[in-house]
C-alpha cells in the first residue's frame, strides 16, 4: 500500500509539473477521442455508426473509400429516390396534417413495440437495429426497397443540348446509377446485410430528407392545407426545392463526368501506344540478338 501511494504522489508531482495549457490539450484530444468512438468515426471513414444503424451482417468487407463513393452514387438517383420515399411516407396526408405530424412520418421513431419485439428474440443485432431504426435507416428500406424499388448500374442520358441530332463519340459515355421499380423484395437478410448498393440508397435519402426534414415538413404541411395543387407535384417540388435534390456535393456534373471519360479513353491509348511501341522494340532487339547469334555461329563452322 505504501508503494502504492508513492506512485500515486509521484504521478500527481509530474502532473502538477505540466504546463497548464499541455493539460487542457490533453484532455480535450481524450474526449474527442472518445466521442469520434462513439459517433462511429473511427469505422474506416464512416460518420455515423454504419454496422449497428443499419445492418447485422456484412459479407463484404467495408472499405475506407465506400462512403465516398456509395454518396456519389446516391447523387445520381436521391430525387427519385426522395420522391418515391415521400409517396409512401404522405399517401394519406390529409388536409388537417399539421407541421408537427408530417415532422413526425419524416424523423420515424421506433415505436416500444418494435423494439420489445427484437428484445423478445435474444439477438444483440436485431435489437441494435430496432434501436437505430429511424429516419433514412428505416425510410430506405420500407418506403422504397420493401415497395418493389431498387437501383442498378446503367449509361446516365446526356443533359438536353442544342444539337439533339448530333452523334456523340461512344467513349463519351458516362456510366452511374439509376432506380428500377417492380422489383421482387428481398428477405430480411438480404435487407440488413451491407453492401455498396444499399448504402447508396441510403445516402439517396439521408441527402435529402435526412438532412432537410424540418424544411421539407414546413413546405408539405403549408402547401397541403392550402389545398395547392396534388400531393405528387407538391413532393416533386419539395425534394428539389427543399431537400435540394438536384444539388451535387460529391458527384461530378455530367459534363466534368464526360471530360473524366474522356480523359481515361485517352489515357487508355497512349498506355496501348507505349505497349506496342515497346512490344516492336523488343522484338528488334531480338532478331539482331538472334541474327549476331547466326553469324557467330556461321563464323565457328567456317573456321572447322
Amino acid at each position: 500500500a505504501t508503494n502504492q501511494q508513492a506512485s500515486r504522489v509521484a504521478a500527481m508531482a509530474r502532473l502538477s509539473r505540466q504546463p497548464l495549457a499541455t493539460m487542457v490539450w490533453r484532455w480535450i484530444c481524450g474526449c474527442v477521442f472518445f466521442m469520434h468512438r462513439g459517433a462511429g468515426w473511427m469505422e474506416d471513414g464512416f460518420t455515423d455508426g454504419v454496422d449497428g444503424a443499419r445492418y447485422s451482417l456484412f459479407q463484404d468487407d467495408v472499405k475506407p473509400t465506400d462512403e465516398l463513393e456509395t454518396k456519389k452514387a446516391g447523387e445520381d438517383i436521391k430525387c427519385k429516390v426522395c420522391e418515391v420515399i415521400l409517396g409512401n411516407l404522405f399517401s394519406n396526408v390529409g388536409m388537417l396534417a399539421s407541421e408537427d405530424h408530417i415532422l413526425n412520418l419524416l424523423e420515424g421513431e421506433p415505436s416500444q413495440e418494435e423494439i420489445d419485439e427484437a428484445i423478445a428474440q435474444r439477438d444483440k443485432n436485431l435489437v441494435n437495429l430496432a434501436r437505430g431504426r429511424k429516419g433514412c435507416n428505416r425510410h430506405f428500406k420500407d418506403s422504397y426497397l420493401r415497395k418493389g424499388w431498387d437501383v442498378e448500374g446503367c449509361v446516365i442520358p446526356p443533359p438536353q443540348s442544342d444539337e439533339p441530332d448530333k452523334k456523340r463519340p461512344p467513349w463519351l459515355t458516362v456510366y452511374g446509377t439509376c432506380t428500377k421499380s417492380g422489383q421482387p423484395v428481398q428477405n430480411e437478410t438480404k435487407m440488413n446485410t451491407y453492401s455498396t448498393r444499399m448504402e447508396a440508397i441510403y445516402w439517396a435519402c439521408q441527402l435529402t430528407i435526412g438532412d432537410h426534414m424540418d424544411a421539407i415538413a414546413k413546405f408539405v404541411s403549408k402547401r397541403v392545407k392550402a389545398g395547392e395543387g396534388q400531393i405528387e407535384a407538391i413532393i416533386q417540388e419539395a425534394c428539389e426545392k427543399k431537400a435540394r435534390c438536384k444539388q451535387l456535393k460529391y458527384q461530378g456534373t455530367y459534363a466534368q463526368r464526360e471530360k473524366e471519360a474522356d480523359d481515361n479513353w485517352k489515357k487508355q491509348q497512349m498506355d496501348a501506344l507505349e505497349s506496342t511501341k515497346k512490344s516492336m522494340k523488343k522484338q528488334e532487339k531480338d532478331k539482331k540478338r538472334r541474327r549476331r547469334s547466326k553469324s557467330t555461329s556461321d563464323g565457328a563452322s567456317g573456321e572447322l
